[in-house]
């Protein structure tokens, strides 16, 4: 039977008195643990938002798109390459998805050649709901754009995916990468909570769904569909 906590009461011979003793009621070891296993995990919690991030630029970052022309698309979109260019390419890319970094570091850089030609314009169209920080990623891309860094941030995001395993893009490490680009900090981290920002990515999803897109990366030459970048030795083989 398990003892309640109420007092006894005892007849102390040396007083001739009687006293009450209260017994102390003791604490489940169930509750101990929960309590321990409690702590340790507020512990872990506080040092996940509390610990610093590492956010490396890689090399050439600065260089890589040098020459090329840049602009945007009237929905928000980003645009390498003249407008004018007789052929369009679309990327429906999400920066936490694998297949769009393997993409971006081989048949991509294919593509720089013909946009610099004139021959290409590269519209990429970031989509937030596919991928775990997929949202914050292309905010923070956007955003680098508006102090025109698009390319270069782009270039940095998909290169965290082989460096990291978790938080790859937790906001703190996405300003700090802004802030190793040299962007101002104040005014990236304003345009990271802008409706205007919401609303590119809003329309990027709405594309996405109106053309009965289920995955990243999806492809568009000249508004038809290209099924599976991997068949071609790059897209640009495929303009012929």
């Amino acid at each position: 039977m398990t003892r309640q906590n109420t007092p006894d009461n005892v007849f102390d011979r040396l007083t001739g008195r009687t006293i009450t003793v209260r017994h102390r009621r003791r604490i489940p070891i169930w509750v101990i643990i929960v309590v321990f296993v409690g702590v340790i995990a507020a512990g872990a919690i506080g040092y996940f938002l509390l610990a610093p991030l590492d956010a490396p630029i890689p090399d050439g970052v600065d260089t890589h798109y040098a020459g090329l022309e840049r602009g945007y698309t009237d929905q928000g979109f980003p645009r390498l390459g003249s407008a004018d260019a007789p052929t369009l390419v679309e990327d429906f890319s999400s920066f936490a998805c694998p297949h769009c970094r393997d993409f971006h570091d081989g048949p991509f850089n294919g593509l720089l050649d013909e946009i610099a030609a004139g021959q290409v314009q590269f519209v990429f169209i970031p989509l937030p709901h596919i991928g775990m920080g997929a949202n914050s990623a292309a905010k923070g891309a956007l955003c680098a754009g508006e102090q025109g860094q698009f390319w270069e941030m782009h270039d940095v995001l998909f290169s965290w995916q082989e460096k990291f395993i978790f938080s790859t893009f937790n906001e703190r490490r996405i300003n700090k990468g802004a802030r190793n680009l040299g962007l101002d900090a104040d005014a990236f981290e304003t345009c990271m909570n802008d409706d205007q920002v919401e609303q590119v990515l809003d329309w990027a999803r709405a594309e996405f769904d109106r053309r009965g897109l289920r995955g990243t990366p999806s492809f568009f030459i000249d508004g038809q569909r290209v099924q599976d970048y991997r068949e071609f030795e790059t897209i640009g083989a495929s303009l012929d």
